[in-house]
């Protein structure tokens, strides 16, 4: 191999090792336990995958909610005091939150009798948008497991003689959850009214503008350029290597103006849309980051100077230092061009029920 090949063969090696050292100590595997009635900011936590069933009857899972910003109720239909208020409150945020895109989830501690049926009466007494206001039930396994080890709250039957001495069926948490895009952020209590007020504020600030559907479409547009390049990479280097220079001239600079237009998108997505979480929980975290981190590396601090180098001695024809730093340049550029794909994949793709 080539000693400039080798040297950006180890500039691609020494950063994924670096980047994997500093996120073993940065990056959290799993989420950390949250406390009451606070907006968690950094310390936000991913919800993980769920699979219920709506009043409607028709299922939603995490996927449905993944590019939301939603706050979550935890009620029962037989409920005769708390829930009604806690729903009461809920109705209140359903007007507070008109012409934003903030959903409101009410999930039933009391999944066996809560049928669809049973919510769709209950949701109707307080006038719930179905569009807006979805009520949630499911096998009570599930539903327990949501509750208690995605959103770390509490819920329990009580006894039949504490319900004798006038206690509800269910003793569950009166907290609301602010949960943004698959990542639990906030819990706020429904009982206080500044609670409530600073549990709307977050939210709005969260929600933004709602992003233009073609928007939504760019992460697999970039995909797709990221894929290209790296193709269009190893064809150019194949021409090259075969001696067919002008055909390797006009591949690599096909792949400069793919790589272009995959700047201009990605600039525009994260105008429109803002910064996507990674919704993936355990050993996996530790892998996206390190890819994350040494591909924004390496693309920022060596594709980009690298590559306007690289041209510019082809342009005054020094071919032989462009030949240098192509050498160089080729391993860095397809690392950045593969893994562009491979996080597209991770972030966007791969479910959360399988990290």
């Amino acid at each position: 191999m080539n000693t400039s090949y080798r040297l950006g063969t180890a500039i691609v090696l020494g950063t994924v090792l670096a980047s994997f050292a500093l996120c073993l100590i940065a990056v959290r595997p799993a989420p950390t336990p949250a406390r009451a009635a606070q907006n968690l900011g950094d310390r936000g936590f991913p919800l993980g995958s769920f699979r219920l069933v709506e009043r409607s009857g028709r299922e939603v899972t995490d996927a449905d909610l993944s590019d939301r910003v939603w706050v979550a109720a935890f009620v029962f239909t037989r409920c005769p005091l708390s829930c009604p208020r806690i729903s009461s409150v809920m109705k209140g945020l359903q007007g507070k939150f008109a012409g934003t895109d903030v959903k409101l989830v009410s999930v039933s501690v009391d999944p066996e009798h809560d049928t669809p049926a049973v919510l769709k009466d209950y949701a109707s007494r307080f006038g719930a948008d179905p569009d807006r206001w979805w009520f949630l039930t499911g096998p009570k396994d599930d539903v327990r497991s949501l509750i208690t080890d995605r959103f770390k709250l509490s819920v329990e039957a009580t006894s039949a003689a504490d319900q004798e001495a006038g206690a509800e069926a269910f003793s569950h948490s009166e907290r609301l959850a602010l949960v943004d895009r698959g990542k639990v952020v906030g819990y706020y209590h429904s009982t206080d009214p500044k609670e409530v007020e600073a549990l709307v504020a977050e939210a709005r600030r969260r929600d933004g503008p709602a992003a233009p559907a073609w928007a939504k479409r760019l992460p697999a547009v970039n995909a797709a350029l990221n894929g290209t390049c790296a193709i269009l990479l190893a064809f150019g280097w194949f021409l090259i290597r075969s001696g067919n220079w002008r055909g390797h001239a006009v591949v690599m600079t096909a792949c400069v103006a793919v790589s272009a237009l995959f700047l201009a998108c990605y600039l525009v997505y994260h105008y429109e849309v803002g910064s996507v979480p990674f919704r993936g929980v355990g050993p996996v975290r530790l892998l996206y980051f390190t890819v994350l981190l040494s591909h924004t590396v390496l693309a920022t601090f060596g594709v980009v100077p690298l590559v306007a180098l690289t041209l510019l001695h082809a342009a005054r024809r020094r071919f032989d230092r462009h030949a240098r730093i192509a050498r160089v340049t080729f391993p860095i550029w397809m690392y950045v061009s593969v893994t562009g794909v491979v996080i597209y994949v991770m972030l966007y793709q791969l479910p959360v029920s399988t990290l």
